[in-house]
């Protein structure tokens, strides 16, 4: 080959370096990590949960920024928290993490609908949840199915409810209740699991409807992935109560909550607004001094004794099969076991308050779990890659159930050895705040995923620095 035409090749070649370099750095090509996204940093002291975040080395910490997403991409009322901030630690024995995000609107004093079920006495926001159908969805009444009793707006009549929207039906189970708003919109009471998978494949879920008087508890979950693979998403299948349910004459290949990655298992730490938050003023079950008094639930299985009254989050498990509580009670799932588990209800500690239009969730777990637990919560521990998500549910906005904001796929997370270092850098989240003066230090970039375009501009200069040594000669 001549100098020329191995020149000219050489050229050719380093030219389509240098385009698919430049490429890599446009477009934030992902690369492989070598330090988790989420470090965990030994601290000494404790959390103090009745001030979440007031623990001093709390502002050793910089504030991880976490991309949020849609659970449910076609429903507006899905993934309306943008971001969420998270800082990790630990002390030898316990693991905190604390949780920051903007809540325009926090939803106070609402049920969870599941505790609410079992509380006889509870009113008000939240005790049942309310689907708003599709702009355009119709029903008629079918007359002629006799054994069929349905409800429309508060009227009871006999006939089964059908709904079209573009030309799908959708017939309603027995006993169905809607009414109907001026503007034609239809809501659809109560909320079976099976009914959402129906309604959102027929493209008729268009969110749970809320107003000024009716809304849900704002929630923040924590998901610890338990299986031995690696998870590749941490979406949540709509279905019904178990897998192969037959509803209404349609039958379920899944469960509503069950895990979508196949082989996949984890562990959800889960606070509610409106069931955990130890706050007798806006929580409505603190407030009726549920957690003491569970004579209402025919257990005693699962006490809550601790004096200090904290929070708690709900331990839950899921799988490709279901989604299951973590104790022997089942307020909101079917319990994973019937024996054994007595106070694993209140295993994690949370400590919660809402201020300048943010909500601040503490999150405290003993490192290890009693081997009672060990099948559906992990042990923490040193020199060990965990993968997490997290969701975030603004009740007020319609959030609530499968419908809220996630991360797009899992995050590693790792114990260190070493402190935290000082923050030496600030930054205000792009959503604006309105009427507040609070400033967030963030040092860490904006998104879930760490990606790196440098690689991109470094070869470029490379490919850059050998056309000048092959042309020069």
């Amino acid at each position: 080959m001549s100098i020329k035409r191995r020149s000219k090749y050489t050229l050719s070649v380093l030219l389509l370096a240098s385009f698919l370099a430049i490429i890599m750095g446009l477009a934030n090509v992902p690369m492989a990590q070598t330090s988790p996204q989420i470090s965990v940093y030994k601290v000494v002291g404790s959390a103090d949960l009745s001030n979440p975040g007031s623990a001093s080395y709390w502002n050793q910490i910089p504030w991880i920024n976490i991309s949020l997403t849609a659970n449910i991409p076609m429903a507006p009322t899905s993934g309306l928290t943008h971001y969420l901030l998270v800082k990790a630690a630990w002390n030898g024995t316990w693991i905190f993490i604390l949780e920051k995000w903007y809540a325009p609107e926090p939803a106070f004093s609402a049920w969870s609908a599941a505790l609410a079920g079992v509380y006889p006495y509870a009113s008000g926001p939240g005790v049942n949840d309310i689907i708003e159908l599709t702009p355009g969805t119709k029903y008629a009444l079918e007359s002629n199915y006799t054994n069929y009793v349905s409800t429309i707006n508060g009227k009871e009549e006999t006939g089964r409810l059908v709904f079209n929207f573009s030309g799908i039906l959708l017939p309603a189970p027995n006993s169905t209740q809607i009414s109907v708003l001026p503007n034609g919109t239809i809501l659809y009471y109560g909320s079976p699991r099976g009914i959402e998978d129906l309604l959102y494949t027929d493209g008729m879920f268009y969110g749970y409807y809320t107003n000024s008087s009716w809304y849900y508890p704002d929630r923040t979950a924590i998901m610890w992935y338990v299986a031995n693979n690696v998870p590749t998403k941490d979406d949540m299948n709509l279905g019904g109560e178990q897998p192969g349910e037959v509803f209404d004459g349609f039958t379920f290949k899944y469960a509503g909550g069950s895990l979508a990655q196949q082989g996949g298992a984890a562990n959800i730490w889960m606070w509610v607004s409106g069931a955990t938050w130890n706050n007798a003023t806006y929580d409505p079950a603190f407030k009726a001094n549920i957690w003491e008094n569970l004579t209402f639930l025919n257990s005693t299985s699962i006490p809550y004794t601790d004096p200090g009254d904290h929070g708690f989050a709900v331990p839950l498990y899921t799988n490709n099969t279901n989604i299951y509580e973590v104790d022997t009670g089942g307020i909101w799932y079917t319990p994973v076991a019937s024996s054994g588990l007595n106070g694993s209800l209140f295993f994690i500690w949370t400590g919660a308050t809402y201020q300048n239009g943010y909500w601040t969730v503490e999150f405290a777990r003993p490192l290890a779990v009693p081997s009672a637990y060990a099948n559906w919560m992990p042990n923490i521990t040193v020199g060990k890659t965990y993968y997490v998500a997290f969701a975030v549910w603004q009740g007020k906005l319609g959030e609530t159930l499968f419908d809220k904001s996630i991360t797009s796929n899992f995050l590693t997370l790792e114990l260190v050895t070493t402190p935290p270092t000082s923050t030496t850098s600030s930054t205000t989240p792009t959503t604006s705040v309105t009427n507040t003066t609070s400033v967030i230090t963030v040092t860490s970039i904006p998104s879930a995923t760490i990606y790196v375009t440098i690689v991109g501009v470094v070869i470029a200069i490379i490919s850059l620095i050998i056309l000048y040594v092959v042309f020069r000669r």
